[in-house]
């Protein structure tokens, strides 16, 4: 589920963009890069292995970021490498997408996540926090919260861990990562109604997602709801195979 969760959010992001990019007019490399990207994200390559159409749109954004100067192929090729897992490469890319258009405060939450992906929390809390600084707007970015959340979670300050992954389903209600985050940082402190409450709206908004029945099963049991438990458990091996 979580490498689907991503390829759905890069490929969503990726198309996006690609329509847009369509309608502006946009160099023949780049065109040539977002049309590739669709034909991965229709499973081309599975009906015809000798195809990379992957491959060939990252060649194509490249050409279009060193001979068209695109700004968008930076970003392009950023969520491409997060997408298959290289956030260092992807980090790169990304960086250069941020100098070139400061104003797209947004992508400084991917580069926090690409930081932190990396294990450099420091470097990431920096980009999160720039990403939540547009105090004109007073817009808020779900992701830079969750990714705050998450540092906090890792070490053990799961009040704070709390307080960022509430901002971010405010943000986001339909958030599903963000929801189980604050889940999990409530069973961490004993919050057991509250988490259960929490995970319970979250396995509505994903019922195939295994993630949510594992920590709603250890919900349940610390709660002593031990047939709620149970049926969570099984609901967990049923999905996992």
């Amino acid at each position: 589920m979580k490498k689907w969760s991503r390829i759905s959010i890069v490929l969503v992001a990726v198309m996006l963009a690609a329509l847009w990019a369509h309608a502006a007019g946009v160099s023949r490399a780049l065109h040539n890069g977002y049309e590739a990207l669709f034909y991965h994200s229709i499973r081309m390559d599975e009906t015809f292995p000798s195809i990379n159409p992957l491959g060939i749109s990252i060649a194509e954004f490249e050409r279009a970021a060193t001979e068209d100067g695109a700004a968008e192929a930076n970003l392009m090729l950023g969520l491409l490498y997060q997408y298959l897992d290289r956030p260092g490469t992807a980090l790169g890319y990304l960086l250069q997408f941020a100098g070139a258009h400061p104003e797209q405060i947004w992508v400084n939450s991917l580069i926090g996540d690409m930081y932190a992906a990396m294990g450099r929390g420091d470097d990431a809390r920096i980009y999160y926090e720039r990403a939540l600084a547009d105090t004109e707007s007073g817009d808020g970015f779900a992701q830079a919260y969750l990714g705050l959340g998450h540092l906090a979670y890792e070490r053990g300050e799961y009040e704070a861990a709390r307080e960022a992954y509430s901002r971010a389903v405010e943000k986001s209600s339909d958030y599903v990562d963000a929801r189980l985050a604050l889940g999990k940082a409530l069973y961490q402190m004993g919050e057991l109604e509250e988490a259960i409450e929490v995970l319970e709206i979250a396995q509505l908004q994903a019922p195939r997602y295994a993630p949510v029945y594992q920590y709603l099963a250890l919900s349940y049991e610390a709660a002593g709801l031990m047939d709620k438990a149970e049926h969570a458990q099984q609901r967990v091996k049923e999905l996992e195979q």
